[in-house]
């Protein structure tokens, strides 16, 4: 019997996510997008607007504005404190009172979280692996990429912990060397999910993950940490693209379809980057990527349980006087529910729980970051190798050009000997510091992940799980 009177409005969450691009000094038209990201802020939670809703083939605006405002707007690559000032003071004009600006390594880590509801309590944790020192065009490793949260109450329902991350950009889906580090990522933020929903707490996890649905990113999160996808949840599968439907949707049914929010040719940051692809580039034949997501779960013990009612793609039209996109990634937003458990034909409806990451997957993820493991320490002995040459070319070069006949060109042994002892400190920096901090950052996850695959074999009553004592 249901026990919960249908008629009754649900509470609910109306989260944004976005990553406004707000590289200082390299970010085009940053500091004007940025104000027109909080004015575009401030007048939704002021007014109704008229949106596109995710009713997954249209491309005309609703005829119901949206007249609910946010309760948490979580952004990514709001690098600049100036930046998040403004929008923060918009913000809390428009009914969210409460944010937090998160630092993290050199040049801090572009997170924020806003919010209507009081904070209780906020934190950050850095990612470990977080990209190489040497790729300082990148700047990962600098930046100290992490996921950042903050514990809120809503009313009726208590505390839900909101989190927000930007993960490593580079290494394409989390194949390969070069995606071990993001896949490590991914494995440390669904332990962080378990861990809040193992408190008695309801879980949102936003941002941008720089993965593609498919990708062993994303069923790490989904499945490792009992995740649902709000916009899966709320939209049917797209049509394959290579199949004639693909193809006969207009750009702005491509983006609803399949999510778009980065490198869609409706973004005029994209457009640029989008030509240089050939036609064949798998990115051109989707019509871009879906890198941002509002995932969620709720814990066993509590009295309700999360239901996505709907999403939406936003900031998708050109800030007026600018022309230009409001950043390089569109916005998501979703509404959430909470469905009181005594609600049974309510709960009934309600999506089934991810399935277990397969022991299949972990495995492969093992052979990529023992693979990496390998290629960091090897690289690691040569730069070191090359760090004892450069103190072996000090004394050479000093004699060099204390013997040298023609003095008018000891500047060329002072130049050389700068070289020599530049590079031979940036070696000791990386071969040592960075390369034994990357080794060790791999041994803890592939010590993490081994134990989990050997659990799961005792658990299965089959062959004795043994971890392996390289790792340890």
């Amino acid at each position: 019997m249901d026990d919960y009177p249908t008629e009754q409005p649900l509470q609910q969450l109306r989260v944004l996510s976005l990553n406004c691009w707000g590289l200082k000094y390299v970010a085009d038209k940053r500091r004007e997008r940025l104000l027109a990201i909080a004015d575009w802020i401030g007048n939704s939670n002021r007014s109704s607007r008229t949106s596109y809703h995710s009713d997954g083939g249209s491309d005309s605006p609703s005829n119901s504005p949206t007249t609910r405002g946010y309760d948490v707007i979580a952004l990514q690559e709001i690098w600049v404190r100036a930046d998040f000032d403004v929008v923060a003071a918009r913000a809390k004009e428009a009914g969210l009172p409460y944010s937090r600006f998160f630092y993290s390594g050199a040049i801090g880590s572009g997170l924020a979280i806003l919010s209507a509801h009081p904070i209780h309590s906020s934190f950050i944790h850095p990612y470990p692996l977080n990209g190489h020192p040497l790729h300082f065009i990148e700047g990962d490793f600098f930046a100290g990429k992490s996921v950042c949260g903050v514990c809120i109450e809503v009313e009726g329902v208590g505390l839900v912990d909101v989190l927000n991350s930007h993960m490593y950009a580079p290494g394409g889906e989390g194949e390969g060397i070069e995606g071990a580090h993001r896949v490590s990522q991914a494995w440390e933020l669904a332990r962080i999910v378990q861990e809040k929903a193992e408190r008695g707490r309801h879980v949102l996890l936003t941002g941008d993950f720089n993965s593609q649905p498919y990708s062993i990113i994303m069923r790490i999160l989904l499945q490792h940490g009992t995740l649902h996808d709000a916009f899966a949840s709320t939209h049917p599968p797209p049509p394959s693209i290579t199949s004639s439907a693909h193809r006969a949707l207009s750009p702005e049914q491509v983006m609803h379809q399949h999510g778009i929010t980065c490198d869609s040719p409706l973004n005029t940051y994209s457009i640029p980057k989008l030509a240089k692809r050939g036609p064949r580039d798998e990115t051109v034949i989707r019509g871009g990527k879906r890198l941002d997501y509002v995932l969620y779960r709720s814990p066993l013990s509590s009295g309700f349980i999360m239901r996505c009612e709907g999403t939406d793609i936003v900031l998708t039209e050109l800030i007026p006087g600018l022309g230009v996109s409001y950043s390089d990634h569109f916005g998501l937003e979703a509404t959430l529910s909470f469905i009181p458990t005594s609600a049974t034909s309510l709960i009934a409806s309600l999506p089934p729980a991810p399935p277990p990451l397969p022991t299949s997957d972990i495995q492969h993820c093992l052979s990529n970051l023992q693979t990496c493991y390998h290629h960091t320490s090897s690289l690691s002995t040569l730069q070191l190798k090359l760090f004892l040459l450069s103190l072996l070319m000090i004394p050479i070069l000093s004699l060099a050009a204390s013997y040298q006949p023609l003095k008018y060109l000891n500047w060329i042994w002072v130049l050389l000997g700068i070289v020599d002892g530049v590079g031979g400190a940036t070696m000791l920096y990386v071969g040592f510091v960075g390369g034994y901090w990357e080794m060790g950052a791999l041994r803890n996850v592939l010590g993490e992940m081994e134990g989990e695959v050997g659990r799961r074999r005792r658990m299965e009553g089959g062959e004795r799980g043994r971890e392996s004592d390289e790792w340890r």
